[in-house]
Formats: structure tokens, sequence, C-alpha cells
């Protein structure tokens, strides 16, 4: 095993060249001191997808002989270093429960309230807060997302001692009791944990509406319908994301016995008026998938009205929602058509509800034509879309400049790639 090549990879964070050393490296020798040495380099790095490669490869993380007898799980744990910890993790349960105990240690109050206490000085530490974003895959940089998972709270006492944490500890509390099997936490408490900070897209929040959809349970159903009447906005906002993850992570597998009813209360609360574009987006889409599975045309249906609210994003979801259904109902088709006027990206929106799933007639063709000069990029390729779909030659031309600019693997490239294979198999023949 080529040690130096290995700890100059680790020190680089160049993940493919710890890969590749890695396949040579005996593994009996990664499991004893050499191993635990590249893991203890790579954890003071930061270098969590390094650190999940060494332990899968037989790294122990609970060897201390380089650490000066500092527990890498716990201390991870500790500073809230999410990514860190589940990349340590794999391994025996006394290895998952020392990081669960670390991490519950902040959940009893305010991170600022522990740092202040660690660091002995009251009302004389200041505090500095910073985002903190996922990696972006090399794999699959086109999936990143932006949104922030935690903050980072940089705190400083007055004689200068510093501490660091990330705000994700109640995340990893949820995520370590799920994996050692731990099912006692009640739904009201992995809400409360996601609430604490109430920031959509937080590591907390997420890990709680996931373990909550994993259990779907009556007692999951109470909680969503008990926070969706909350006059507070995160309340009302965690619960339609606590049902769209339910109807998202059981429809292929199963009916939900609290489908119908779920269906019901998201009715009743798009009947109320709500002041946050964010939270309608976010329940017509629960409302989708609750009116497909379990409800009739008419539930499908009921969101058309949204269509025309004067939020664009509202009327963009409406879009999406019920362009796949255009055939079974035409006042789909009426808004679309209506809505190809609209500033992008609903513009866009409409224009490929109607390319994709809308009929095929002089006056729509007569549409996409108009929008081949469209200034915006996406709503020209939507119109070229449209007619190419219909063997429409004036398409020809459009789709050649936008093949001739497409990044492999970009939406762009995707799209060109989705409507070449349905205009082959829709060929008139001869």
């Amino acid at each position: 095993m080529d040690t130096g090549a290995l700890r100059a990879a680790v020190a680089a964070g160049d993940e493919s060249a710890v890969a590749r050393l890695l396949d040579d490296a005996p593994r009996t020798v990664l499991a004893g001191p050499a191993g635990a040495a590249l893991l203890t380099r790579a954890v003071r790095a930061g270098r969590h997808r390094i650190v999940e490669r060494l332990v899968a490869v037989g790294a122990d993380p609970d060897r201390t002989e380089f650490t000066g007898g500092v527990d890498l799980v716990a201390e991870a744990a500790d500073r809230g270093a999410y990514s860190m910890v589940m990349a340590l993790l794999p391994g025996p349960v006394a290895r998952q429960r020392r990081a669960l105990e670390a991490a519950r240690a902040w959940l009893g109050g305010s991170e600022e309230d522990e740092l202040r206490r660690r660091l002995g000085g009251g009302p004389d530490v200041t505090f500095a807060y910073e985002d903190v974003h996922e990696d972006v895959d090399p794999d699959n940089p086109h999936l990143y997302d932006p949104t922030p998972v935690a903050v980072r709270i940089h705190a400083t006492a007055a004689d200068g001692r510093t501490l660091t944490v990330e705000t994700a500890h109640r995340a990893l509390v949820t995520a370590v009791e799920k994996t050692i099997g731990t099912f006692a936490t009640t739904p009201d408490e992995l809400a409360d944990r996601a609430l604490h900070h109430a920031r959509h897209g937080f590591r907390d929040w997420q890990a709680s509406v996931w373990r909550l959809a994993d259990r779907a349970d009556e007692e999951s159903f109470a909680c969503a319908a008990r926070l969706i009447r909350s006059p507070e906005p995160p309340h009302r906002r965690f619960a339609l994301d606590l049902l769209s993850a339910i109807a998202t992570h059981l429809f292929l597998r199963r009916p939900w016995r609290h489908g119908r009813q779920a269906l019901e209360l998201l009715r009743a609360y798009l009947a109320t008026v709500e002041d946050h574009p964010e939270l309608l987006d976010g329940a017509l889409f629960a409302h989708s998938w609750y009116a497909h599975e379990y409800g009739t045309d008419e539930d499908l249906f009921a969101i058309l009205p949204f269509g025309s609210h004067h939020d664009g994003a509202v009327r963009e979801r409406v879009l999406h929602e019920l362009g796949p259904f255009m055939d079974r109902n035409p006042a789909v088709a009426d808004l679309c058509t209506a809505r190809c006027d609209d500033p992008r990206p609903v513009r866009e929106a409409a224009l490929h509800a109607l390319a994709t799933y809308g009929p095929d007639s002089p006056e729509l063709r007569s549409l996409f034509a108009a929008h081949l000069t469209d200034p915006h990029a996406p709503a020209r390729l939507e119109a070229a879309a449209g007619l190419a779909l219909r063997h429409d030659p004036r398409a020809d031309a459009v789709l050649a400049r936008f093949a001739a600019d497409a990044e492999p693997e970009s939406p762009t490239w995707w799209r060109l790639d989705e409507v070449r294979r349905r205009r082959a198999r829709t060929a008139p023949a001869g």
C-alpha cells in the first residue's frame, strides 16, 4: 500500500485518487493503525466523502491512537457535523449510541446557550453565522440544491477562545434513532425538532419529515392535521411537507389508509385564505397526489381556479399538476393557452404542457409558431417541441440550434432527447 500517496491524496481532498489507491490497498492493513491514521487525517480535514470511503474498506473509527484519545464519532456528533457523522457511523450499535448521546446533549435549548455555557463567557460571548450547504456531488452536479441545510455558528469568548458547531444535532438524533431502530419518539417530538429552527430544507426539518413519512401511522396523520391548522406559517409548511412526503413515499408501494382523509384535509386547507404562496405551492403538489390516488376528477380539477392566482409560482404549479390530465378536461387546455402570455417561467410551463399533452389543432400550431421567436430560450424550446411532436417541419431549424448548444445531461439535452424519441414513435407511416 502506498501510504505516502494516500496521505497526500487525503490531504488534498482528491477523492478519485483516494478511490484508486484504496482499490490496491489490503483490507487487513486498512483495518489497523495505517487506516486509523488516514481516517483521522480525513476527519480532521473535514473530508466526509473520503471518510465514507475509508470506513467502507475497513478503517476503524473507534481507534483512538492517532486522536489523542478523542472519540472521532462523538466529537463529530458534538460539533453537529452531520455528513461526517453519517460517514463514520456504519458499524456496531455502540458506535451509534455514542453519536446519539453526544448529539442529544444539545437538545435542551439553543445552540447559543450551550456555546455560552461551554465558553463560560456569559453575555460576553459573540456569535457569527454562516449557512451550510450540501457539497456538489461530482457525479451528479445537475442535482445540486443550493438550499442551506444548517447554520454554522462561530462563538468567540472575550478572551479569544472559540467554538464552532453546526445546527444539525436534532437531525443527527433523528437519523441515529432510526438507524438503531428506536421508535419511541412521538410525532409531536419529531415535529418540535424540525420547528426548533423552523427552516424549511434544514437537515433537522427533513429528518423529521422523512421519519414521520416512514411511520405514516395514525399519530403522524394527526400531527399533520393539527399543524396544518396552526396560525404559524412554519407549522403549516411542516404539515404540508409531511403530507407530500407520505404521498410520494407510499405512492408506488401501497395505498395509505388515511389517504382520503388527507385529501379532504388538503381541500379544506385550500378553501382557506393562505397569504404565503410557497405554502400554497406545497399544498397544490400534495393535493394533486392524493386526488390522483384517492379522489375523483372533481377533486383533481378543484385546483383549476389557482391557475389564475396572482403569484406566478402558484400558477406554474397548477400547470405542472394538471397538464398531464388535459385530455380529461378541456378547461386545462384553455388555462394553459391563456397562460402562454404570462411572464416566464409560467409561460414555459404552459407551453410545455400544451406541447406534451395538448391536442393537435391549427390554432395550437399557430400558437407554437408564434413562440418560435420568443425572447426566452426555454419558451422557444417548448414551442419547437410542440410543433415537432406534431411533425411540423417549422420546428426543425430551432431544434437543430438547441441541439448544437446543449450540454450533455442538461435539462435542454434531456428535453431534446425526449422529443426525438416521441417523434420517432409517432412518425407517420411511409
